[in-house]
């Protein structure tokens, strides 16, 4: 169903993108404009080096930009904000189809400043809807569909029908696939763009519309609410699709129909079976179309569903040869790309940016089904090998979807802080004006104005820069969470290796299972600043059961919580403990000759969650010692960055949280064992 999704979100914006053309349509013939340009008046110059630079945006950076700069050159001596605010649209273009989503975003809020709202709704919708394309992208919903209103409202002023369709389709898509909102609401989208597409009598958007409402059916939650709408929709946006020859709807439709009849649904009034045969039919049906349409994404993801088709049914040599299949497409797109003729209509441009994302989630979807397959034929190492492989690309993508977050947030929060030097800058001019005005009144009730617009402009300094240091803290702790103990990883996997060469299959399996499991929460809690206290707990369980097998049982441990601490009510910032459960059995339980106990407790105290890992093994200093004489170089940099977390914690909740080490000595002074406590200011769900 993942696939399905993406290639949902590949349409969509595809069509979107069609009225984003509508300021540059494909030039058929550059050099006819540069022509033009030596006779050309100086308005007119302006507006030919913008073509240009827009034509080239989408596919050659280097040239958008030379001729942007051209454009602004002769703008600024004109001092036109309008000309101005279009240049910087075409700019922040050029950097959005590069990826370059900051500085994007740094050109589109250069060119809002510039539109006069009323006059420019046009100019001022598109920019909006571009930036709520940059926040899809990164996932950040409640940004997304505010940019899109925004969009929206500023059409509909104008009275703009076929941008404001555009509109609909980002939110129907939006609403789907970021899942913030009832899938009613999406559905809402999807039926207005509809009724636009018959008003106007465009069969490829009527098409695109009625497969857009079968699709929210599909991906609607198991309770099956609407799937008695999904075979209709789907079948009438078909028949427009081929009657019209639009390969990229059939293709499309065809493989969703194919994923459908895939899967089980069956809870409240809807039981429904999957059914193989069908999917196996659809899915060919999109590979036909796609071979037409000459899109390598859309046949690698029809080759990877029938991949999983063929494992369904144990069939290993065929799921093999489809996975094959399903290689050598991605493979071709990485070394040509997109085919070149694909119509302008269905924005190319855009189509770049998620092309190039759905064959990355591919790529790594091929590394798990290589991986299940090779564990239905029981070859444990390749099974392995593949999962390793999996991870790492899941991990990259996480990392890439992380590092763009925290760029845009760095830039919106430097754009915050120039706007505020401006506005600042700004009032001192105007308070430099107000009292040389004033200076012809009285000097008392000139000098209590002055004193109280001083006041006023301190205190709104002031919350300002309070509000950019708590959103620096929390941009600090997405980037802290991004990291992730390379060292356990690479023991877990070798444990592993260890029980498949020892011929200990079960263990290996066992072992296999809940590494998976760990590391799968792990990158899921890497996005979230709160978890729940039961998810916290069942981690740390799983982390501890791995490292007893891996340990050989040279440990026991105790999980404690206080009875009035409300696990499925409380939220903590994920993995704070481990890195100090980590260090209690590298650096203490590790080298004890008997068997150690570590004890992990979960305390309330006052407004705190407390936290405390004792461990009764050799001590720091000892530790120490050892690892001097065998020169270890083994060091926990999540412990150090678990420090910093807290710092940052401390900041947010203007509490001070106090990190406390203890060496535990026992009755005649010798070291025991160590002890750590921390505790964090409650969160309630």
């Amino acid at each position: 169903m993942k696939s399905l999704v993406i290639i949902l979100v590949l349409v969509i914006l595809r069509i979107q993108s069609a009225g984003q053309l509508h300021d540059h349509a494909h030039i058929e013939n550059p050099d006819s404009l540069l022509k033009q340009i030596p006779e050309a008046s100086t308005l007119e110059k302006i507006s030919l080096f913008n073509q240009l630079a827009a034509h080239y945006s989408s596919f050659h950076f280097d040239s958008s930009m030379a001729y942007s700069n051209q454009a602004m050159r002769i703008a600024m001596v004109q001092g036109s904000s309008q000309l101005i605010s279009m240049i910087h649209k075409t700019i922040g273009d050029a950097y959005y189809y590069k990826m370059d989503f900051g500085n994007a975003l740094i050109s589109y809020l250069a060119a809002l400043k510039l539109i006069d709202e009323k006059a420019e709704g046009k100019a001022a919708g598109d920019v909006y809807l571009q930036l709520g394309n940059i926040n899809f992208f990164i996932k950040r919903t409640e940004k997304t569909k505010t940019y899109y209103q925004k969009a929206l409202a500023c059409y509909q002023t104008i009275g703009d029908e076929d941008s404001a369709a555009d509109v609909f389709e980002a939110l129907c898509v939006a609403l789907d696939n970021l899942g913030y909102e009832p899938i009613d609401t999406a559905m809402y989208y999807g039926f207005k763009l509809l009724e636009h597409a018959r008003k106007v009598s465009d069969p490829y958007r009527e098409a695109f519309a009625m497969m857009m409402i079968g699709q929210n059916c599909i991906t609607e939650d198991m309770s099956g609410k609407y799937d008695p709408y999904v075979i209709p929709y789907n079948d009438s946006a078909l028949k427009i699709a081929s009657d019209h020859s639009f390969h990229d709807l059939i293709a499309i439709i065809n493989l969703n129909l194919g994923s459908f009849y895939s899967i089980d649904k069956s809870s409240g009034t809807c039981e429904r079976n999957k059914d193989l045969s069908k999917s196996r039919f659809y899915t060919f049906q999109a590979i036909s179309a796609a071979e037409k349409w000459e899109s390598n994404n859309m046949l690698a993801l029809s080759y990877i569903n029938l991949a999983n088709l063929s494992l369904d049914e144990e069939k290993y040599q065929e799921a093999e040869k489809y996975l094959d299949q399903c290689e050598a497409n991605l493979n071709d797109y990485f070394e040509h790309g997109v085919k070149s003729n694909i119509q302008v209509r269905i924005g190319y441009s855009f189509s770049k940016i998620i092309d190039y994302y759905l064959a990355q989630r591919t790529q790594t979807d091929i590394f798990y089904a290589r991986h299940a397959l090779a564990m239905a034929k029981q070859e444990m190492q390749k099974a392995l090998d593949y999962l390793q492989l999996y991870y790492q690309s899941l991990d990259t993508l996480n990392a890439a979807q992380q590092s763009r977050q925290f760029e845009l947030l760095m830039t919106e929060a430097e754009a915050e802080k120039t706007e505020q030097k401006i506005r600042t800058l700004s009032q001192e001019n105007e308070l430099k004006q107000l009292r040389l005005n004033q200076s012809l009144l009285v000097f008392a009730g000139g000098g209590g104005l002055i004193i109280f617009s001083s006041l006023f402009i301190l205190m709104f300094i002031h919350r300002k820069r309070s509000k950019a240091e708590q959103k620096s803290v929390l941009m600090e702790q997405r980037l802290l969470r991004a990291q992730m103990n390379p060292h356990f990883l690479f023991n877990s996997l070798a444990s592993i290796q260890n029980y498949i060469l020892n011929e200990r299959p079960d263990e290996a399996s066992t072992y296999l299972s809940r590494f998976s499991q760990l590391v799968r929460d792990v990158l899921d809690n890497s996005v979230e600043e709160f978890v729940l206290l039961r998810n916290e707990i069942n981690a740390i369980t799983n982390y501890l059961e791995l490292q007893k097998a891996r340990y050989e049982d040279q440990f026991v441990y105790s999980l404690e919580v206080d009875n009035v601490l409300d696990e499925d009510g409380l939220l903590v910032p994920p993995m704070l403990a481990q890195p100090f459960i980590e260090n209690a059995i590298e650096h203490g339980i590790k080298y004890k000759e008997t068997t150690g106990h570590i004890n992990i407790r979960f305390m309330a105290g006052g407004d705190l969650i407390w936290f405390e890992v004792e461990d009764d093994g050799v001590g720091r200093e000892k530790a120490r010692e050892i690892e001097s004489k065998h020169k270890t170089k083994h060091r926990s940099m999540s412990t150090s960055i678990t420090v910093e977390r807290l710092a940052m914690l401390g900041k947010k909740f203007k509490k001070k949280i106090k990190l406390e080490i203890t060496d535990l000595k026992d009755d005649q002074g010798n070291a025991s064992g160590t002890k750590v406590t921390f505790g964090i200011p409650v969160v309630e769900r």
